[in-house]
């Protein structure tokens, strides 16, 4: 299941859809431009293509950076994007990522909960790691991506799902509707739920489930 809806502020002041993913085989993504950036979502996009033709993290990135530059500007514009990814193993879920976002998780009785990632204030953008770091505020150490392992003794199912969905996990019966489309097993139901509740959806929305 994938679904990618445009948030209501980016709707009212005429900007891109930042967010984009992927669900392939054991495979799901989601990536989050960065808001500051000119065209956060032309990276994203790119990188997950990138990612379905099956480069690896970092040749992905070099040729990100050959195509795009490397300037603190040209990162800035085009390479800061989250990186949420859970690949489905024989006896677990492997979850590797690099910045805000949720991991949905359902349990072997069919329970939905969310598990918020987030940084903070400053977000942890993997494309840190091709600037100068001399012209960096914070995170000159590098900025790694962060692993955690959900094993199949405790969750049937796991998803990811930009931040967007803060505004779902947050909101009393919101949440709970939500979880009822995700529970239906059906694409369309949780367009639909997208759908129905824009005006409360003030972000750009991406999940792989």
């Amino acid at each position: 299941m994938f679904v990618c809806k445009m948030g209501k502020h980016h709707l009212e002041y005429g900007q891109n859809c930042q967010d984009f993913g992927m669900v392939k085989g054991n495979r799901k993504m989601v990536c989050d431009g960065c808001s500051q950036g000119a065209h956060s979502e032309v990276g994203a996009k790119a990188f997950v293509h990138l990612t379905k033709r099956g480069y690896g993290l970092e040749k992905a990135f070099e040729r990100l950076t050959e195509l795009f530059g490397q300037q603190a500007k040209d990162v800035k514009d085009y390479l800061c994007f989250t990186i949420l990814s859970v690949e489905e193993r024989e006896d677990d879920f492997r979850l590797t990522c690099c910045g805000d976002g949720y991991v949905i998780l359902e349990d072997l009785k069919g329970q939905i909960t969310f598990l918020e990632l987030s940084d903070g204030e400053y977000p942890q953008y993997y494309a840190y790691n091709y600037v100068d770091r001399r012209k960096m505020n914070r995170y000159r150490d590098g900025v790694p991506m962060k692993e955690r392992i959900f094993p199949k003794e405790q969750y049937q199912r796991v998803g990811v799902a930009t931040d967007g969905l803060r505004y779902v996990a947050g909101t009393a019966g919101l949440s709970e509707a939500f979880i009822q489309a995700l529970q239906s097993g059906r694409e369309v139901q949780v367009k639909r739920f997208v759908n129905k509740y824009q005006d409360f959806l003030k972000d750009d929305l991406t999940i792989a489930w």
